[in-house]
């Protein structure tokens, strides 16, 4: 069964230095934050370096036909995220429909932060940027 929490995020901009997505967040539970009219007005926007590679385990496998052959895994490693935002490689601008903040001084939406673990697994996992991301609860 479905919480009815999500947000959403398109990547807009792209340089040398830095990624940029806007973002909107939902609640259906609340009508107040329901966002019926899907707006991205928020914003994330993350420098480069804080896009860590992940780990590539290789490993040499005997396959059914007697042939072996190597297999390349990429092994998902911790983004510590909070301390980016913190040391302001990472900026966040909440949506206006942000239901629920961090309880520090930054008052970030917590949906953003959820984004931000898919954006750091999604560049882990593919290798690339992702274009859009969205979590749904």
């Amino acid at each position: 069964m479905s919480k009815g929490i999500g947000a959403h995020a398109n990547l807009i901009a792209e340089d040398e230095h830095s990624v940029m997505y806007e973002y909107g967040g939902y609640n259906l539970n609340d009508q107040k934050y329901r966002n019926e009219n899907h707006l991205y007005d928020g914003a994330i926007t993350i420098q480069k370096e804080c896009f860590v590679e992940p780990e590539i385990h290789e490993k040499l496998k005997k396959m059914p036909s007697g042939r072996k052959r190597v297999i390349v895994k990429r092994i998902p490693v911790s983004v510590n995220y909070g301390k980016m935002i913190e040391d302001g490689a990472i900026k966040v601008e909440n949506c206006s429909n942000c239901w629920k903040a961090t309880e520090d001084d930054l008052k970030i939406d917590v949906m953003a932060l959820h984004l931000l673990f898919y954006i750091f697994r999604r560049y882990q996992e593919d290798g690339k940027i992702p274009d859009i991301i969205s979590y749904n609860v």
